[in-house]
């Protein structure tokens, strides 16, 4: 008797988990919404013909064979697709400066008396903290004047002037985005500090090398990062796995959505299509998407709270100059001179010679676009990454929505609850990691996703 499977969500998750169901079902079906397959992992085009990546995507291996075969096929291919990185190098901006090396606050930038008064705290800060708000945990092990100096403008410029920091969980983005941590000492204080648990937990390395070092001597092997070589795009590597998944005879359909879900006894027996009406029979369902729209098409109880999400504004520009950093692939700005947070430099990253950079910004669904090529250019220039005599000679602008969720209590808690509702409710389907909260960066999830899997009878 033959075996179905669905997949739902064409992101690099859902076509790598696609390509592996199918060494396990006869039959496996990718359901995507969206009318191209890669999630928010793609390219764009300007007029011209510039192709832009949609935002910072730089692929790194997992280390499980079996995945990274799939994600980017055997020694002779990466020999002569991919572009090998040895590490990915940062910076960060930061009251009026740059620092090329890391991308973590650097205190001692703050004014003499402030800093004094920061580092007065920090030393008395020597225990963890056990409270789980961002607010709080910060103040705990930065203290207040760090929090409110360093860490609070980097919760503004990613959730929105008018968030609340304690209604906001510890697990943020901004430990991701390395606001958790700060360089406040030099580097040789650093190094003794850092002996301490609670100081190593919040103290930075001052260049990306000695953190590079501390992994080798725990026995970490450094991170393999690629990127597609001869001037290609990310696109590509999207275009590549589709390839493959349908080489794999997965069937790919677009443009759709899961309109029902039938099943009884705890397990699922079909799902429906809304635009077409088929039913597909299912033996185990993969989704990679938010288990709300999994939910309601099951006919069961949804956990809704107020949840918001913030709007991605991506800026393309494509220059007549190189921007004026050589050596790093992406920067972060954690000062107020300018609504940009991430900025990618493909100078840095492709071989084509182009001069080309991408910034982003994130802002409510109101005011999204407000802030123009023409502004974001000029506060390239303010900022000194870009020659004054800069000149764009062409830039795309992409706005979307619902990319970045505000952090809050209410988001942990609705999440939690409809995660474990739907993963209680059926013994034959497979959420994927990134919506189960136990997981965020693309390797971990695509770990988890191959371990969840291979666990399948």
């Amino acid at each position: 008797m033959s075996s179905s499977c669905v997949v739902v969500g064409a992101g690099i998750c859902g076509l790598t988990a696609a390509i592996l169901l199918s060494r396990k079902y006869d039959r496996v079906t990718l359901i995507e919404q969206s009318d191209h397959c890669g999630g928010l992992l793609q390219s764009v085009r300007d007029e011209q013909g510039n192709e832009y990546d949609q935002g910072t995507h730089i692929p790194e291996k997992t280390g499980v064979k079996v995945i990274d075969d799939i994600l980017f096929g055997d020694q002779e291919y990466i020999d002569s697709h991919w572009q090998k990185i040895s590490a990915l190098r940062t910076g960060n901006y930061f009251n009026g400066q740059w620092d090329f090396n890391t991308q973590t606050i650097d205190a001692r930038k703050l004014p003499l008396n402030l800093y004094h008064q920061g580092i007065g705290e920090l030393m008395t800060c020597d225990s963890d903290s056990t409270s789980d708000n961002i607010k709080e945990y910060l103040e705990q092990t930065l203290g207040p004047v760090f929090f409110n100096q360093l860490a609070l403008p980097v919760i503004k410029k990613l959730y929105g002037n008018d968030v609340e920091p304690i209604n906001l969980t510890r697990q943020t983005g901004v430990n991701y985005f390395g606001a958790g941590r700060i360089i406040a000492f030099s580097s040789e204080l650093t190094h003794v500090l850092k002996k301490h648990p609670s100081f190593d937990a919040k103290l930075g390395f001052h260049q990306q090398a000695e953190y590079e070092d501390q992994l080798l001597k725990m026995g970490v092997e450094p991170t393999e990062y690629l990127y597609p070589s001869e001037g290609r795009s990310v696109q590509s590597w999207v275009d590549d796995l589709l390839q493959r998944a349908i080489k794999a005879g997965v069937r790919i359909i677009t443009s759709e959505n899961i309109n029902s879900i039938k099943h009884s006894n705890g397990k699922i027996a079909s799902v429906n299509l809304s635009a077409s009406g088929e039913e597909l029979p299912c033996d185990l369902l993969f989704w990679s998407a938010p288990p709300v729209f999994a939910l309601k098409a099951a006919g069961l109880e949804v956990q809704s709270d107020n949840v918001e999400f913030r709007t991605a504004n991506i800026l393309h520009f494509n220059l007549d100059k190189a921007a004026l950093n050589t050596t790093c692939q992406y920067l972060w700005n954690w000062d107020e001179v300018s609504p940009i947070f991430r900025i990618t430099l493909y100078q840095n990253l492709r071989t084509n010679g182009a001069y080309q950079v991408t910034a982003e910004y994130l802002s409510n669904r109101e005011n999204a676009a407000c802030y123009t090529l023409e502004q974001g250019l000029a506060d390239l220039k303010k900022m000194n990454l870009l020659s004054s005599d800069t000149q764009m000679l062409s830039g795309f602008q992409q706005v979307i929505h619902n990319t970045f969720p505000v952090p809050t209590f209410d988001f942990k808690r609705s999440t939690e609850r409809n995660f474990n509702t739907l993963n209680n409710a059926f013994h034959n389907i497979i959420i994927s990691g990134r919506f189960s909260g136990s997981c965020w960066l693309q390797s971990d999830v695509l770990k988890k996703m191959y371990r969840d899997i291979e666990a399948i009878d």
